[in-house]
């Protein structure tokens, strides 16, 4: 068997943080207009929009499985990311691993 001692788990619907880029506030923000085009459709839209609330220093946090829905198909080798590459975890969301 592997030795899992040096592995941490860490839960998709636990939050990370991520500093965001102008192209990611950019998909954010295009992320709610195209939301409210398609539900306006059907009568208005209530919800105006809310940027991502950010530190003093940029970091935004979020869901990682959110994250990963909100960004995730505007990322690939090569391209421009819509934040930077270091993820920030919380330490009391990792966890040993037991098996």
């Amino acid at each position: 068997m592997r030795d899992l001692s040096h592995f941490k788990e860490f839960n998709i619907n636990d939050h990370v943080w991520v500093q965001l880029t102008p192209l990611g506030r950019q998909i954010h923000r295009q992320l709610h207009d195209l939301k409210a085009i398609v539900v306006s459709s059907g009568g208005a839209y209530p919800f105006s929009y809310q940027p991502v609330e950010e530190d003093a220093e940029g970091w935004s946090k979020w869901q990682l499985w959110v994250l990963e829905e909100t960004f995730g198909k505007h990322q690939g080798m090569g391209s421009r990311l819509p934040y930077k590459t270091t993820i920030r975890f919380e330490k009391r969301d990792l966890r040993e691993v037991t098996a």
